[in-house]
């Protein structure tokens, strides 16, 4: 476990970012071709409306996400912080803290999202065929949210103490189930939207049990998960919701765009422009997961050497994440502008969705180039306790851009403007995520000068 401390602290930083970086990546990856399959099977078994479905459940998802992540980012980086300046106790109070107030977070999303299941699914404007749909996977997704929120906690605390391969398994496990559980349930058991819900949170109590098996043997974790480090303290508590809070903001801003998003769609398209668009959120999901995956690989880096006074390290950690990713994006766009088509059919042999996929990509994806920039960007702040600014970039994003252009440009251009509100807000951004890393590399400059 001290060879891991020397690691973070002492290895070749590109090396290291990748080592760090790639089972994250493969993590995601595989986490995002979980709800790819579980698209490709309701697509194949349900058909194009059960596909909307799963995008008008998207955005609470989504907002269940964001809770998760809350606690998850804030606790992370707060534990590599202390582990960094050698504070194992406040590392393992930090641990306990995140995992009473994820749990508390699991059973009230439990609980308010089945008392108001239908109003919630009524706030997406869907039409009643594609709404009973989302009503018979969400009753049941609903029931995972303490598995999902408590396993998220443990999933970004062990990539936080730098070991990525654990944590790469536990989101490798459950997808590898539900290649199995999806046709299973779908095509064996013939319980359609139901099998596919059931799936998922069979993967998502799969999660959990991986990973509080890390914890509770205690031989691989450089902290430990103990009772005596859960009575919660305020100072705790507050920096791990105040680090956290910019993640929370990032994804709930995300909620309430897509809850607009789909009401705009439903207003200026069909059911069929909801099912083209839930597969090009699959499509896209899959290209940008490695770009959180050298999010996630940079963040232990960055948090330990910053918090271990090795500023110049972190500095270049940072700068070289930002480059991969942008690498990687470029080369993303390039093969999601070239070759829609062949991600497309698998999902639907529907001609006319097909067609609207296909179309809707090319206008969403034509600034994927620049994403990798961005997300990466935010993560920087994060990672480093700076919660201000990480804050302030996971708001500009979807408040102060995408909302205002999914408000504006379809009065202009119709169902095509819900679409262009992406490379519209991606731009934005971009350069506001570039003004503040500039300004900040100042200061890394000033304190790596002391």
């Amino acid at each position: 476990m001290e060879n891991r401390r020397e690691m973070l602290a002492q290895a070749p930083l590109l090396h290291l970012l990748a080592k760090m970086s790639l089972p994250a990546m493969i993590g995601m990856f595989v986490m995002a071709s979980y709800n790819v399959v579980d698209a490709i099977f309701i697509g194949w078994g349900v058909g194009p409306l059960g596909i909307a479905a799963t995008s008008v459940a998207f955005p609470l998802q989504l907002f269940v996400g964001a809770l998760s992540m809350w606690v998850a980012m804030g606790t992370a980086s707060l534990s590599s912080r202390k582990l960094g300046a050698g504070l194992d106790d406040d590392a393992e109070r930090a641990l306990g803290n995140g995992f009473v107030m994820s749990t508390a977070l699991g059973f009230a999303t439990l609980a308010a999202g089945l008392f108001f299941l239908d109003s919630l699914i009524a706030m997406m404007g869907a039409d009643e065929r594609v709404a009973d749909y989302a009503r018979q996977y969400l009753g049941i997704v609903f029931l995972g949210n303490p598995l999902v929120i408590v396993g998220m906690l443990f999933n970004n605390t062990i990539r936080s103490e730098g070991n990525t391969r654990y944590a790469m398994y536990s989101m490798v496990l459950p997808a590898v189930l539900n290649v199995f559980l999806d046709p299973l349930f779908i095509f064996g058991f013939k319980m359609g939207m139901a099998g596919a819900a059931w799936a998922t949170v069979i993967g998502q109590l799969v999660t959990l049990l991986w990973n509080l098996r890390y914890y509770l043997t205690g031989r691989r974790s450089l902290i430990a998960l103990r009772v005596s480090r859960m009575p919660l303290r305020w100072a705790i508590d507050a920096e791990i919701l105040g680090v956290g809070v910019s993640e929370f903001a990032r994804q709930g801003a995300l909620t309430v765009a897509n809850t607009i998003l789909m009401n705009q769609i439903s207003h200026y398209g069909s059911a069929l422009h909801i099912a083209a668009y839930a597969i090009m959120m699959k499509v896209s999901s899959i290209a940008v997961m490695p770009i959180f995956g050298i999010g996630q690989g940079m963040q232990p880096i960055v948090g330990y050497c910053y918090g271990a006074g090795l500023y110049g390290r972190a500095r270049r950690a940072i700068e070289i994440a930002l480059l991969s990713a942008t690498v990687i994006t470029v080369t993303g766009e390039i093969i999601l502008l070239g070759f829609p088509h062949v991600f497309v059919r698998a999902f639907t042999d529907d001609a006319e969705v097909i067609r609207l996929t296909v179309w809707g990509v090319r206008i969403l994806q034509s600034t994927f180039a620049i994403i990798g920039f961005q997300i990466v960007g935010t993560v920087t702040f994060q990672a480093l306790g700076f919660a201000g600014p990480a804050l302030f970039l996971s708001l500009s994003r979807q408040v102060i851009f995408f909302i205002p252009s999914l408000l504006i440009l379809p009065r202009f251009f119709g169902v095509a403007g819900v679409f262009l509100s992406y490379p519209v807000a991606d731009v934005c951004a971009c350069c506001v995520t570039l003004a503040l890393l500039i300004f900040y590399r100042g200061r890394f400059k000033r304190l790596e000068r002391r």
